[in-house]
């Protein structure tokens, strides 16, 4: 969590303030040779760091001072409230990163992990997009690839909104409506799907990650680009063939498991719109 009242920071951001680069930053681990810098969130596997910006640019400040006079640093350095803090209330203005999100939902609202997780890129419930975005890169007119984080209002407000289990249906397409399309998208983000049908033509064994790799996407995205083109691909091949079976999508799309094209072929006839 990082407190309302303070910046958030990513390595990169670190590296920057000191002059450095991403990866000396990181090989040094400067941040554990300074008393007093807390660590907002820690970092690991495609998990980044978070530290307080003011917190570092004291340190930073404090180390170039020692340095023009030949002396130890004495640090001083602003102090963060605890998260832990029991005498410290919610604030709604707090950043949260996902499942920490998950965790600011009353315990009844919650959902399990992986289904919160889906929520994120889900086109049907769909968390509302982050409040802050740390690092990360433009694609397709949004970021991806940085540490998301959301206000604790943001993610109640949203919860206020959604249906509760059993509920009324929220907003969306009328029940039992055949046009499951996507809607209209940006220039740059029709210009990948093409990029994406065509290596995809190339290879009916392309994978998410291989498409990752060769469009600078961030993976899930990538899932999804994938997805969005093999069911576009079954649909051409239902209206050649409407009685076309799962064998058959499986053995073009060079699918190894059964399911996955019966579950492809189940969603093309879903999303074929009705003359």
């Amino acid at each position: 969590m990082i407190p309302n009242g303070v910046t958030p920071a990513d390595d990169q951001t670190a590296a920057d303030i000191w002059g450095w680069t991403l990866g000396h930053w990181r090989d040094t681990k400067h941040w554990k040779k300074i008393p007093g810098l807390v660590l907002l969130r820690e970092g690991g596997h495609r998990r980044g760091r978070v530290f307080s910006r003011e917190q570092l640019l004291a340190a930073h400040t404090e180390e170039e001072r020692a340095k023009k006079l030949n002396v130890l640093p004495a640090y001083d350095l602003p102090p963060v409230p605890a998260a832990d803090d029991p005498n410290r209330g919610a604030d709604p203005d707090d950043l949260l990163d996902l499942e920490e999100a998950l965790h600011a939902l009353p315990k009844e609202r919650r959902v399990a992990l992986s289904t919160w997780k889906t929520y994120r890129y889900g086109d049907k419930t769909r968390l509302p997009e982050p409040d802050v975005v740390l690092g990360g890169k433009t694609v397709d007119g949004q970021i991806v690839g940085g540490i998301e984080l959301w206000r604790r209002r943001t993610i109640l407000e949203w919860d206020a909104n959604r249906p509760a289990r059993g509920g009324p249906k929220g907003r969306g397409r009328p029940a039992g409506s055949k046009d499951r399309a996507p809607r209209a998208g940006t220039k740059q983000g029709e210009e990948r799907r093409q990029e994406v049908r065509r290596l995809l033509a190339e290879n009916n064994r392309l994978t998410a990650k291989a498409l990752a790799e060769a469009t600078g996407v961030h993976p899930v995205h990538a899932e999804r680009l994938l997805r969005e083109a093999r069911i576009e691909k079954v649909r051409q091949m239902l209206a050649g063939n409407p009685d076309l079976l799962a064998d058959d999508v499986r053995e073009t799309l060079g699918l190894g498991v059964r399911a996955h094209a019966q579950k492809l072929l189940n969603d093309a006839r879903a999303s074929t719109t009705a003359p």
